[in-house]
This record gives C-alpha cells, structure tokens and sequence, in this order.
C-alpha cells in the first residue's frame, strides 16, 4: 500500500511540474526588449504586432479581439492579405502570463496555419504590466 500511495505522490508531483511547464520553445518567443527596440528605432524588419487579449495596446498594434473568438483568425487573415508570408508578426495578449493565456496558442496556431511560419509570441512571462509598461515601453497613447 505504501508503493501505490509513494508511486500516486510521485506521479501528481510530475504531473503537476509538467502543466506548469512553458508551452513556447525559445525559438517561438520574442523578448520584450527586442521588440521594443524594433518598435522605436522603426526597425525596417519591425513585425506586425497583434493584440489578441484584452490589454492595452502596444504601440503599432492591432487590436482584433481575444484569440478564443471565432473572427480572430479572419481579421488576421484581413490584415495580413498584402503581406509576404515571411513578414514577422507577433501576438500577446497580456492579461496573464504567455506560458497559460487561453488567447495565444488559438491566435498562433491560426497564424501558422495561415502560412506565417515567422510567427513569435511576445515573450510577457507575468503580463503586460510588470513585464512592458513598467519598463517603459512604448504604449499606444
């Protein structure tokens, strides 16, 4: 009986590591500071930047609603028409951390099925706040 409960412990304690464990590859993320240095220096391989959440906008963002909404992926797909499908473009949402919004993956995956394989996420390992506002980033105004 003390197998099965140590072994059922063991196993809740892996469990509960790996939910908790990042869903982005390094190589999927863009870290705020670049993309804050693209942004004010009009960096002339600046990405499209999406605002699928609920936040306020980064500067040059495109507000198209939360990523779980059904027309998301149309009002991308709408802005993107004129767009090589090398063009970068980067999602966040904002209200959460990046390794558990319910509004990114949809938004990304639509994207990449979309064609747009230089598709980042914007790396906000907490939310919008701490992680770009409060280190002065530029905002929309």
């Amino acid at each position: 009986m003390k197998i099965i409960i140590s072994l059922a412990l063991s196993f809740s304690t892996a469990l509960a590591a790996y939910a908790q464990a990042p869903v982005w590859k390094k190589e999927q993320l863009m870290p705020t500071a670049e993309l804050a240095e693209k942004i004010n220096t009009n960096a002339k391989d600046k990405p499209i930047i999406f605002n699928v959440g609920p936040m306020d906008n980064i500067k040059g963002a495109i507000s198209v609603g939360l990523g779980t909404s059904a027309t998301v992926t149309q009002q991308m797909k709408n802005k993107l028409s004129m767009e090589s499908k090398t063009r970068g473009v980067v999602i966040y949402c904002g209200c959460c951390s990046y390794s558990n919004c319910p509004n990114i993956k949809p938004a990304y995956d639509a994207l990449i099925g979309l064609g747009f394989k230089n598709t980042k996420v914007l790396e906000l390992p907490e939310n919008l706040k701490p992680d770009w506002v409060a280190k002065d980033y530029p905002m929309e105004e």
